[in-house]
């Protein structure tokens, strides 16, 4: 498991589209002592970059003639070709699944907020508490507080940095904010309340939740997923995008009109059951993007 290593920067607009050209233009970008300057970021800025774009899966690393080069995973590819500055929500909502998923073991307290913690509104202090309690249960070595606490502000921000109305040169928000995952509620009585969101299915995409559906399917070997895993289980729709069942239901009936790759209702041992098409879902994602419509 991995704490801290964002260097305490959240996502920034125009990041990942900087971190994707630099490494499809030069392998060895983030080894070399001028990046920061070549990217116009400062050197724990260039270093959180690197952090994310493991994070998300869209880069990998490799050797080379001796040499330890980067390059673009075939998910770095498509975003790069296709939605490399996020404009479309799909594409954010896809990168959210990759960090929560936790993958290549970057993004631990992504993957414990929204699998694990069960809480929708809670104080940042008992975020905190339960984050530090959840650690010391599960972690071999200790860990500091400070690391901590570092990734409960990161993941804050990282949801609900909007960009400022009154500044149209403000890149200091994250893109992420745009998924309405997260809110904060302010209280002049009390500390701050923060609440887990469940967005419109217009906010996430039908063709993310789709991908996501694919991707869980493919990685346990299985065609057929009852509804209640999709409302309940890690790595899908309810806990990853805080979707209710009507939501679900919702979704899933306007993928049964997909018009290339429509999912099934079937109905079995009285649990109802999604048949996904036979498609890998790299291979959907590319056809979806490849149309070169809204993702």
């Amino acid at each position: 498991m991995a704490y801290a290593r964002h260097q305490s920067f959240y996502m920034r607009d125009k990041w990942l589209s900087k971190g994707l050209k630099s490494v499809e233009d030069n392998s060895r970008f983030f080894y070399n002592d001028d990046s920061f300057e070549k990217i116009g970021l400062g050197k724990n800025m260039v270093e959180a970059l690197k952090y994310w774009l493991f994070a998300f899966g869209v880069i990998e690393e490799n050797i080379e003639e001796g040499l330890k080069v980067h390059s673009l995973t075939s998910l770095g590819h498509l975003i790069y070709q296709f939605d490399r500055v996020l404009q479309h929500n799909v594409t954010l909502s896809i990168l959210h699944y990759k960090l929560i998923c936790n993958d290549n073991d970057q993004s631990t307290v992504f993957d414990w907020f929204f699998n694990t913690y069960k809480e929708t509104a809670f104080k940042k202090v008992d975020l905190n508490s339960s984050f530090e309690t959840w650690v010391s249960l599960n972690e071999t070595k200790e860990i500091s507080d400070k690391s901590l606490k570092r990734d409960i502000d990161c993941l804050i921000q990282f949801y609900t940095k909007q960009p400022n109305e009154l500044d149209p040169e403000d890149v200091t928000f994250s893109p992420f904010s745009k998924l309405q995952l997260l809110k904060i509620e302010s209280s002049v009585s009390e500390r701050e309340t923060i609440k887990k969101v469940s967005p419109d299915l217009e906010t996430i995409g039908v063709n993310a939740l789709y991908f996501v559906l694919l991707d869980y399917c493919h990685k346990n070997k299985i065609e057929l997923v009852s509804i209640n895993e999709i409302v309940n289980e890690k790595y899908l729709w309810g806990t990853t995008y805080n979707l209710s069942r009507n939501k679900i239901i919702e979704a899933l009936n306007v993928l049964t009109n997909h018009d290339k790759y429509p999912v099934q209702y079937v109905r079995t041992n009285n649990l109802d059951y999604i048949k996904v098409a036979k498609i890998e879902p790299m291979d959907f994602l590319n056809d979806e993007l490849g149309k070169r419509v809204v993702l």
